[in-house]
Formats: C-alpha cells, sequence, structure tokens
C-alpha cells in the first residue's frame, strides 16, 4: 500500500514523538481517568494505551478479539508505569463486530473502575485488496459494512458508561479524504461512510468531545508491516494523549493528523476553532 504525498496543515512535521507531546508533561496529566482503547493489544492501540499509562491514568483498559495479544498488550502497559504510579490495567476480550460482546465488555469496566472519561475507537480491519471494477460486490458491501459496524457498535457501547466530560479519539484513516488509492476501495468507502457517521454522533452527543484522526504511516498488521512506513508508533501513542488534554479541546469535531506539530496547532486555535478548517466536509455547492 502506498499513499499519496501529504500536504501539511503545519509547518513542521512529525515521524517521531517530541517535547511537547510527551505524556510525562503536567499539563498532559490523566490522572483521575479512566481510558479504554479498543484494539489496544497491538500496534497503534497499545501505543496509546502506553502512552496514558506514562500520563498516570487512573485506568487503562484494552479491548480486542485475540485474547494472546490482550496479555501482552496489558504488560506493555503495566511496563509504563511511574515508579509512584496506581493506574489499573485491564483486558477485556470482544469481538466488535458483535454488539452484545463489546456492549459486556465496556459495562465490565465500568462496573471495577466506573464511569469511561476518555474512549478511544481504534480497532479496524483491511478488507481484500483489489481494484473496484472487477471486485465482487457482496465482497465489497460486506467489507464496508464491517467498518462501519465496529464503530457503530463501539460508540453505542460506549455512551451508557461515558463520564460527564467525555472525550471520544477516533482512528480514521487519510484514505477517507485523499484522493483514491490503488487496491483499497471498500477500506476507503468504509472509513469515508464512518467520518459521516461520526459527525451524525458528535451532533447527537455535543456533551461529548470528539475528534477523528489519521494516526500516522505505521508498520502494522493492517499495513503489512511495509519497511517503508515512516512513522513511529509512539508518535500517535503520545499525540493522542494530548488530544484528550485541556490543551485540545479547540479540536472538537475536527480531523487532525498525528504529524501535525501541536505546539502550532495551539497557536492557531482561534483560527481552527468554529471555523471550517480540519472539518471533514464534502462541499461543491454553498450550502
Amino acid at each position: 500500500m502506498s499513499f499519496p504525498e501529504p500536504v501539511s496543515f503545519t509547518k513542521t512535521w512529525h515521524s517521531k514523538p517530541y517535547p511537547f507531546i510527551d505524556p510525562s508533561r503536567p499539563e498532559l496529566s490523566a490522572a483521575g481517568k479512566n481510558v479504554v482503547v479498543t484494539g489496544g493489544g497491538s500496534g497503534i492501540g497499545n501505543a496509546i494505551a502506553v502512552a496514558f499509562a506514562k500520563a498516570g491514568a487512573q485506568s487503562v483498559s484494552i479491548v480486542g478479539r485475540s485474547a494472546d495479544k490482550l496479555k501482552r498488550g496489558a504488560e506493555n502497559i503495566q511496563g509504563a508505569i511511574q515508579p509512584n504510579g496506581a493506574t489499573k490495567v485491564i483486558s477485556e476480550v470482544a469481538d466488535l463486530l458483535v454488539k452484545s460482546q463489546i456492549d459486556t465488555a465496556l459495562q465490565s469496566i465500568a462496573a471495577k473502575v466506573g464511569k469511561i472519561d476518555i474512549f478511544v475507537s481504534n480497532a479496524g480491519t483491511l478488507q481484500q485488496p483489489g481494484p473496484i471494477t472487477p471486485y465482487d460486490v457482496d465482497l465489497f458491501l460486506s467489507g464496508v459494512s464491517d467498518g462501519i459496524r465496529s464503530a457503530f457498535n463501539a460508540f453505542q457501547a460506549f455512551l451508557p458508561v461515558a463520564g460527564s466530560d467525555a472525550v471520544v479519539l477516533h482512528t480514521s484513516s487519510c484514505v477517507a479524504t485523499v484522493a483514491p488509492v490503488p487496491g483499497i476501495p471498500a477500506y476507503s468507502v468504509s472509513k469515508a461512510a464512518t467520518l459521516k457517521a461520526m459527525e451524525y454522533f458528535a451532533a447527537e452527543n455535543p456533551h461529548i468531545r470528539v475528534v477523528n484522526i489519521q494516526p500516522g504511516w505505521v508498520a502494522s498488521d493492517i499495513n503489512g508491516h511495509q519497511e517503508e512506513a515512516p512513522d513511529s508508533p509512539d508518535l500517535p501513542g503520545q499525540f493522542y494523549v494530548w488530544l484528550a488534554s485541556n490543551e485540545a479541546k479547540f479540536l472538537k469535531d475536527k480531523f487532525v493528523w498525528v504529524n501535525w506539530d501541536a505546539e502550532e496547532l495551539v497557536k492557531r486555535a482561534a483560527e481552527i476553532q468554529g471555523s471550517k478548517l480540519l472539518n471533514w466536509i464534502v462541499e461543491g455547492v454553498p450550502m
């Protein structure tokens, strides 16, 4: 898989973590916060969970289909807790395509730690690659449906256990917003449709801060561990912690790339907030 050359919204472009998004910054503290990361057993999801543990979260819970991945992921999180930290680490096995399983998982977590303050909707799958012209329509629709269903089930399950000032960080993809990337039509359509669904979720729940994110190009199971993937998984890991902080409140309902410089974004907060900048829109005629 290869992506078009990106055009950065900020002057500085990052592929690795940097001091402004370091979870040890007091301004980014997650103390007292209960965090849940779907797809948190490995890859980007686990890096996000580890970063929240470094930020001193009250609890970090990971949800996924593989008990083995969750066990290894939980060990990584446990190892990231500061010597004087008391972060509770929980793992729950659930298939996000099955609504009852994700409902049970989140209710179980909430019963142990309380309401969920930060929910990272990160689980995803890459549908069978191939050009769209000869693609089997049932396979195509199944791939699109699975992507939407997993995100749909996740935010529906989250709402009953959400904290009063909750944050939802939704891992999306640049393929929903850029020119067609050959070979992944079902994945791209799924991501675009899910972004629209997240718009509705955000509009119906204005008390929740929703941010949609392009998580970088990181070597992962979905990406096939491509050697040319330039981004460290710790970049999205730490950037998500910053997004959940008070410093990033102005990005509510926006679409951002983890590669953009967070400090530059803060300096443009007044320009971004309340404007169409960084909105995900399809606009040809002013309406």
